[in-house]
């Protein structure tokens, strides 16, 4: 952690913090509205005023357009804002026109005149469907400027260095690595906009997650031109603290309506679903009425609204340890976005080293269906069971279905199962009880009073093939692993577990493992059964 950057809080990799600045401190996870001094659909000052601390403009087109007039009055009285203020260097110029009129040095130099509170070195973006060769030139480039950008003399101004490399990976890789080195203030995942345009969430992931891996954690993140509130949890999931972005701007010149589950075609719209100060007062008749100008102002102001609330949101969840579930909840706003989840997933090791232990508020985890076994808290269980737990040595592993009260080893059937074996002379040092969960897979009943393991609601159903197999496949692994603890395994089921229970045996049985079932009706029918059984090899 920095001397400017604090972080408060954290969930998944997200942070809730505070960045100092010249100009004020700016609580992250944060979005900087991307605004042309020239051509103000909404007046800085007015977007500060509801709630936005950082703003962003780009210096480049202020040096194009007013020189030195703009260094005599400082980015801040040209914008009309005494709030933070983070100017690009026209790197976005650059990608889209191939060429633009500034040395890198120089537009450096020129955000420290103009009194910039972040400033961003002129790299070069990667463009989609360029050679490997030429992404590999063009990140030396790159990486040549940001060593020479650090020399110049800021006078307090951040300075942000931007990761590049596009899809090629290993690319992406070294120049983190390389960045990493330099000690910027702040770095930066470069050239994702064409990704996020064209919905290609996935990539999106793989790029951000393996700049994050390669970058110093105590360093804040900031994402170029992610602007769509769909897709801002998962950003934050994977690290990212700060945005930037006109889409309020650009999606309300094209009649486009924000909500955090996607954007819509005002002209399509029967109602408008939204109780922000704009969408109170109107109808979407009268929106869709309204003089262009004035139309567009209003939707870009209600756009601000719901981005402003996302982020709030976002900051809650990470509060109370609900990021996974609202990532979840969002990633059904478009198939792509359930794919990025999926994608996220792979990375659930790396994720679990900073997931903290316990929650904000202790409340239950939700599982809503197989995608929730890949939160960070299920491989954390299995990873501790793999390095930390040793089972006891008994004759008998006694594997008991879940059932819907928790803690299993204080109420129900299972909780009385336990009690009953444990005062049986016979038994109780020759049976070890272990819970077949849906939702984490294997739980000894002796840990499962410990968080977060009985503290969770699921929807997880065992005819789900996907989560069929996972959960067998957790049962193989356990019995293979601790195969020396015990001599045989009886497994009782309640109705809704036959598929789970007869892949499960075929699994032992393929293993060599003596295996037995028995459906549930009483205890002392089980008590009587596993006597049997274990009569039998003694």
């Amino acid at each position: 952690m920095s001397d400017y950057f604090e972080i408060l809080d954290e969930d998944l990799l997200g942070r809730i913090g505070r960045l100092k600045t010249r100009s004020g401190v700016v609580e992250t996870p944060a979005l900087a509205p991307v605004v042309n001094p020239a051509i103000n659909v909404i007046p800085p000052s007015e977007i500060v005023e509801l709630g936005y601390r950082l703003l962003m403009t780009n210096a480049y087109l202020i040096k194009r357009r007013y020189g030195d007039v703009a260094v005599d009055l400082g980015v801040h009285k040209l914008l009309g804002v005494e709030s933070p203020v983070m100017t690009d260097s026209g790197a976005y110029q650059l990608m889209v026109y191939g060429e633009v009129d500034v040395k890198p040095l120089e537009i450096v130099e020129y955000q420290v005149r103009l009194g910039s509170d972040i400033g961003v070195i002129l790299d070069i973006p990667t463009r989609y469907g360029l050679s490997r060769e030429t992404v590999v030139k063009e990140v030396e480039e790159t990486l040549r400027r940001a060593r020479e950008a650090l020399m110049v003399e800021r006078n307090g101004m951040l300075l942000v260095g931007p990761v590049q490399g596009g899809v090629y990976l290993d690319v992406v890789a070294r120049a983190a690595q390389e960045l990493s080195k330099m000690d910027f203030d702040i770095y930066a995942v470069g050239g994702p906009t064409q990704l996020m345009e064209n919905y290609e969430y996935t990539e999106l992931v793989r790029l951000v997650m393996t700049a994050k891996m390669n970058l110093p954690p105590g360093k804040p993140l900031h994402l170029f031109g992610a602007g769509n509130p769909m897709m801002m949890a998962l950003s934050v999931a994977m690290g990212a603290d700060l945005f930037d972005s006109a889409s309020y701007a650009i999606y309300a010149r094209d009649q486009r309506y924000m909500t955090p589950h996607g954007v819509y075609r005002l002209n399509e719209m029967k109602d408008l679903p939204c109780t922000c100060p704009v969408c109170v007062k109107l109808t979407v008749e009268e929106l869709r009425e309204m003089p262009y100008q004035e139309r567009v102002y209003k939707l870009a102001l209600h756009n601000l609204y719901v981005l402003r609330a996302e982020l709030r949101r976002i900051r809650n969840a990470i509060a109370e340890g609900s990021l996974w579930e609202l990532v979840e909840i969002r990633a059904r706003s478009h198939p792509s976005l359930l794919r990025a989840l999926r994608e996220y997933e792979k990375y659930t090791a790396y994720i679990e080293k900073f997931h903290k232990v316990t929650r904000g508020v202790i409340s239950g985890l939700f599982f809503y269906n197989a995608t929730s076994r890949g939160r960070p808290e299920v491989f954390r269980h299995l990873s501790r069971l793999r390095d930390r737990y040793k089972p006891p040595r008994r004759d008998v592993l006694l594997l008991v279905t879940e059932t819907s009260v928790k803690p299993f080893s204080r109420f129900g059937w299972i909780s009385e199962l336990a009690s009953r074996l444990n005062t049986d002379f016979e038994l109780r040092s020759r049976v070890h009880v272990v819970v077949v969960s849906k939702e984490y897979g294997i739980i000894p009943l002796e840990l499962d009073s410990l968080f977060p393991l009985s503290q969770y609601e699921s929807a997880l159903d065992c005819r789900d093939p996907t989560v069929l197999l996972t959960v067998a496949s957790d049962v193989e692994w356990y019995v293979r692993r601790f195969v020396a603890s015990y001599k045989l395994v009886i497994v009782v089921y309640e109705e809704g577990y036959e598929m789970l229970v007869r892949e499960i045996m075929r699994r032992l049985r393929r293993m060599g493992v003596r295996a037995y079932t028995k459906r549930f009706s009483t205890i002392s029918d089980v008590l009587d059964f596993v006597k049997s059984i274990i009569g039998i090899y003694t």
